[in-house]
């Protein structure tokens, strides 16, 4: 039977010029994530929202019911809330301070995966890890803004790559069960991954504990304990939140949803994405780095199960690219890709996990190629798709990337001009829902929302049944306020190109 050490991977070439090419990748992904973070004004959609969430735990320090400008707002569990609402004290309420999070967790991703390169496929490849993943734009995308993807990202990464390097030293007989460290870190990654997208961070665990039956029963102990643990902070939040707030579960669960769907055709179409959906994903990262990845991924699976069949041993072509890990981490992605496939999950950020995993088995890919080669030509040839496969993804890198994001200038523009009246207590009415998180986020106070000025009102009651601010309309309206509108409206002063404005004294 043939000895385990023969068929680990490759070490691979020289640590030093490795190095080299590990630290300059490194360096360009946090130059191309950090630079200019704090400029430009915040998004619509998504960072308004963790604007909003975050402000409520740096005001009042609850983990639950968080709130949006005054509106309940508990789909997501608060992690990455809670460490925005640290960074503010830190860096101040801006721009800045709500991005540096996500930033550090985006950062955290490359490390993550030139760590297990390394360690997998060895110095060189392993090195030029960091480059082959910069083609991803995608993550740079994210990690440039206050959302909660890059930290899922991360933990997802941190917990899978985790066990990865532990079962290929369990096969390479380094004493790889007696590391107690790696089921630590996998329930650190996995804790990570739940409180900040919440259950679809449970799919590293379930993946996990079943490749673990398939490759190496010894460590199914350690790492059920470890997903138990890891998933108890996730399970005590859910606890307290639905404890805390009665509709809770219903949202949670899908109910208003499914209401507004009303189970038809729209409801297909809108929630449950084929794989070709996310397939077309995947070619924007991919080019020479995908391509490489998914070859490398069917030669894994295809060496993995021939040298099962012939127990140990098996054909020359196959013994550099391992067993347990390799085959571990090609069954992850594809086990992910096709949940999201079949899932609810509209959103092509959901795929983000499976690029660092890739990015490994594209560096494993190239590793084995490399040792095989018997010429030097043929080695030349490797080194050549190596580095056309970074250049490729860097060109496209180059046409996607937004260096100096400035994604709504009119909108926080608006709230600068309105920031003197707000200092002097005038109170804020819009119209617009979308301006309303914006405004609440730069002048750190409610912005009521109204039909227009005829319907602002003075007296403001709590339905506690919706837990949502009502505003009384059996009288007209008195004391200092504004009315911030995008529509032409008779006595309505320019405030910018976009808005106007009704100032009442």
């Amino acid at each position: 039977m043939e000895d385990a050490r023969q068929i680990a991977f490759p070490s691979g070439g020289d640590k030093g010029l490795g190095a080299i090419f590990l630290i300059t990748g490194l360096v360009a992904a946090a130059f191309l994530i950090f630079w200019n973070l704090g400029k430009g004004s915040i998004d619509l959609r998504d960072e308004a929202l963790t604007a909003g969430r975050s402000l409520y735990i740096h005001h009042t320090g609850s983990l639950v019911n968080l709130e949006v400008n005054g509106e309940i707002s508990v789909r997501k569990p608060p992690l990455v809330y809670a460490l925005t609402a640290l960074s503010f004290k830190v860096f101040g309420v801006n721009e800045l301070g709500l991005r540096v999070p996500n930033a550090l967790f985006g950062l955290g991703i490359f490390m993550v995966t030139a760590w297990a390169a390394w360690r997998l496929a060895g110095p060189i490849f392993g090195g030029v890890s960091p480059w082959l993943l910069l083609g991803c734009f995608n993550i740079i995308r994210v990690s440039r803004e206050a959302l909660t993807d890059s930290a899922f990202v991360f933990g997802m990464s941190l917990g899978i790559i985790s066990l990865a390097i532990h079962l290929h030293e369990a096969a390479a007989d380094r004493g790889g069960e007696e590391k107690r460290h790696y089921p630590a870190l996998f329930a650190l990654g996995l804790a990570i991954a739940l409180l900040s997208k919440g259950p679809l961070g449970f799919y590293a665990a379930l993946i996990s504990l079943a490749a673990i039956l398939a490759v190496n029963r010894a460590l199914f102990i350690p790492y059920l304990v470890a997903s138990i643990g890891g998933s108890i902070p996730f399970v005590a939040w859910f606890i307290c939140q639905a404890s805390a707030y009665p509709g809770f579960l219903s949202i949670y669960l899908g109910e208003e949803y499914l209401e507004r769907m009303d189970y038809d055709s729209e409801f297909l179409s809108f929630f449950i994405r084929p794989p070709l959906y996310y397939l077309s994903n995947l070619w924007r990262w991919s080019r020479l780095s995908g391509m490489a990845a998914v070859a490398t991924t069917i030669w894994i699976v295809i060496c993995w199960i021939r040298m099962h069949k012939r127990g140990t041993k098996g054909p020359a072509s196959c013994r550099d690219t391992g067993r347990h890990a390799a085959f571990f981490l090609a069954i992850s992605w594809i086990g992910y890709f096709l949940l999201l496939s079949l899932a609810s999950h509209k959103s092509r950020r959901y795929i983000l996990p499976i690029f660092p995993i890739m990015t490994i088995l594209t560096s494993l890919g190239l590793a084995s190629l490399f040792r095989m080669c018997r010429q030097e030509a043929c080695r030349w040839a490797v080194s050549a798709i190596t580095v056309l496969s970074v250049a490729l993804g860097l060109a496209a890198l180059g046409r996607h990337y937004v260096m100096v994001p400035d994604y709504l200038p009119l909108r926080k523009d608006a709230a600068m001009k309105l920031r003197p009246l707000s200092d002097q207590g005038y109170t804020i009415y819009s119209d617009d829902r979308r301006l309303a998180p914006i405004l609440h986020f730069y002048l750190d106070r409610r912005i009521w929302i109204v039909e227009g000025p005829k319907r602002i009102r003075d007296e403001k009651t709590r339905d506690d049944k919706t837990s949502g601010d009502k505003i009384r309309t059996d009288r007209t309206g008195t004391g200092r306020w504004v009315f911030v509108t995008p529509r032409q409206m008779p006595g309505a002063k320019g405030l910018n190109e976009e808005y106007r404005v009704i100032i009442h004294d």
